[in-house]
């Protein structure tokens, strides 16, 4: 998905469960902090709360917006 559709469907401050390295990994449950953004290859990325660097929106899966947030 590309950043415009992302930035569309989910604003900033959305639940969601990311997946900091591979799927493989255990998730966190956190809120995006950044509109996504493409950057080298169409790949588009968003920033989360908890997390540093900006993670690939295929590791992104938006929640209910009642869904509770880790700390």
């Amino acid at each position: 998905m590309d950043a415009e559709t992302f930035n569309r469907m989910w604003p900033i401050g959305t639940s969601v469960r990311v997946f900091p390295n591979t799927r493989q990994d255990p998730p966190r449950i956190t809120r995006t902090r950044s509109r996504a953004v493409q950057v080298q290859h169409g790949l588009a990325v968003v920033h989360v709360d908890g997390i540093r660097c900006g993670l690939d929106t295929r590791y992104v899966d938006p929640l209910p917006d009642d869904y509770p947030v880790e700390a």
